[in-house]
């Protein structure tokens, strides 16, 4: 069994803080105890303790916090942590700080998202740290690129939960919910709502295919920093009747299933997004931008089609097509289905995990008392 603390400083709620909660609850499944630290105001704490995962709230002022430092390390003490997993800036420097004091046997570090990091003797955090964990095979490349040994980096995307995101799942109620029949073609775009992910792109890609005279619809699924601007955008399109923002969604097998199409327009910083591989195990069409690692698990033509990032025409004419093959968005989504089946659900990403885990600690000579699941 392993003693695994995760630590996040984020307030946010998106991709990332739900790979932390869905590894806790996976590892927790498999007889190992997981923990996760954030701050007291955090969303993340609330999905933890929604989600039956032990959570220690805890103030992280900044970076160099002392009493944060002192604090983790009196938990890591007390809980005799075999494992420091970090995840943002701020958490990443107290609780890389706290683990070397407190004598953790191994520190992890996760990285979620493909922006560049910075060369430099006085970048610790990408120093100390025995192993790195990256969500895509791109952002495991460039850790490489500036330094890194690459048998300390692994990539291990997201996993799925195969029984929630289920095939069988129904999008009916969704669809009443936002009044859209069971005929009328439904596109969804689902995410935090920030600048990379382009939501112009998508609304601008409606806004051609309803120009054109197909009748779709879309919903806007996540909350977030650029909901204002969105919204403006929607009006100033004169697209009020046919994209609607749902706001912040838990309900998302059901708008998947409710999609005829799910898009993903990002112009950077993504790693293997959870929403992709969501889609793909619930067997439905994807259309998105060949960004970071989404090319992983889009394969043009086989599990969904590729545009290029911020060409709406492409979008749309991508949408327009999967809209009026059915055939077509059958095959790709069974194909998608059969690739996260095999290599990506939640138990494949914890075995990975594990594996991982064991192959630092036995290059540390690490002898633990309790041995693994």
């Amino acid at each position: 069994m392993w003693s695994i603390v995760h630590t996040e400083w984020s307030d946010g709620f998106g991709g990332q803080e739900h790979r932390i909660l869905l590894e806790c609850r996976e590892m927790i499944r498999r007889g190992h105890r997981a923990v996760v630290v954030c701050r007291p105001e955090a969303e993340i704490r609330r999905g933890a303790e929604e989600a039956g995962v032990p959570v220690h709230p805890m103030p992280i002022r900044s970076s160099f916090d002392a009493a944060a430092v002192a604090g983790m390390v009196r938990l890591f003490r007390r809980e005799k942590v075999d494992v420091v997993n970090t995840h943002s800036g701020k958490d990443s420097w107290v609780g890389s700080i706290a683990s070397k004091v407190a004598g953790v046997p191994l520190l992890l570090r996760t990285r979620h998202i493909s922006v560049p990091v910075r060369r430099g003797w006085y970048n610790l955090i990408y120093r100390w740290p025995d192993g790195y964990v990256t969500t895509g095979e791109m952002i495991r490349e460039h850790l490489i690129g500036v330094g890194i040994d690459p048998d300390r980096v692994v990539s291990i995307p997201t996993g799925v939960d195969m029984e929630r995101f289920s095939p069988d799942v129904s999008g009916d109620p969704v669809r009443a919910e936002f009044g859209v029949g069971r005929e009328e073609p439904l596109v969804s775009m689902i995410g935090v709502l920030r600048s990379w992910k382009r939501h112009d792109v998508f609304i601008e890609a409606v806004r051609l295919l309803r120009e054109g005279g197909s009748p779709v619809r879309a919903l806007i699924v996540g909350e977030g920093p650029q909901r204002e601007r969105i919204a403006g955008e929607i009006a100033g399109k004169d697209l009020a009747d046919a994209v609607r923002m749902t706001g912040y969604r838990q309900d998302i097998p059901e708008i998947v299933a409710a999609s005829d199409v799910v898009v993903l327009p990002s112009d950077r910083f993504e790693g293997v997004p959870q929403v992709i591989l969501q889609s793909l195990a619930m067997g439905r069409a994807v259309v998105a931008s060949p960004i970071g690692g989404i090319p992983e698990v889009v394969h043009h033509e086989e599990t969904g089609l590729l545009c290029p990032a911020g060409d709406p025409s492409a979008f749309a004419d991508a949408i327009a097509r999967l809209l009026a093959e059915p055939e077509l968005r059958e095959r790709l989504g069974a194909a998608g289905r059969a690739l996260v089946l095999s290599r990506y659900s939640s138990t494949a990403m914890c075995e990975r995990t594990e594996g991982f885990y064991e192959m630092l600690a036995s290059a540390k000579k690490i002898r633990r008392s309790r041995k693994s699941p």
